[in-house]
């Protein structure tokens, strides 16, 4: 791991964290209201959104508005992997790997999901990302032809980031201030 990739990780989980609970809120709605604007959520009727840690955006509400038309999934850990479980209902989570909640629920092939709402410490303009450090979404979204939108606060998105060979950007990035498409999503 690059001592630059971990100076800007910490960098950015410090802003992060030095947001009110109250700007949280604000911004996680204004991004809400982008993620449900999107054409692709709107089709969609299988989506993977994340549980948000270490003060990321909170799409967690998008469940309860849209449970009786969507099938919402979440990461379960498995080892070195990430697979989308299915979940309805927040209560029925349990603290799993890294001590996420994650749900008991069934688990389904990556590709069958039609949307991937991805997070990240940081994007950069053309969608490559850091994350914590475990490589777990790269590995899950390599060769995954589903719509892969990033989703962060406006301050986590730079210009550029270094990149591995094996980093997979995302084809969409949304903020509290944009959308922005990067690809088309099929790669």
């Amino acid at each position: 791991m690059s001592t630059l990739k971990e100076e800007l990780r910490r960098k950015a989980l410090k802003r992060r964290k030095s947001l009110s609970e109250e700007e949280r809120k604000k911004l996680s709605q204004s991004i809400r209201r982008r993620v449900e604007s999107l054409p692709e959520f709107i089709r969609a009727s299988r989506v993977m959104l994340f549980y948000p840690i270490r003060g990321e955006p909170d799409l967690l509400p998008l469940v309860e508005k849209y449970k009786n038309l969507k099938e919402f999934y979440l990461p379960k850990v498995y080892g070195e992997r990430i697979l989308p479980a299915r979940f309805s209902d927040l209560s029925g989570l349990r603290r799993g790997a890294f001590g996420i909640p994650e749900p008991g629920g069934d688990i389904s092939k990556p590709e069958e999901l039609e949307l991937i709402l991805v997070p990240g410490v940081l994007f950069d303009e053309e969608g490559f990302r850091i994350g914590f450090g475990g490589g777990y979404y790269d590995r899950f979204l390599r060769g995954l032809s589903v719509p892969k939108v990033g989703v962060a606060f406006s301050f986590q998105v730079v210009r550029s980031l270094p990149r591995e060979p094996w980093d997979v950007p995302v084809d969409i990035l949304i903020t509290e201030n944009i959308t922005r498409r990067l690809r088309d999503g099929r790669s």
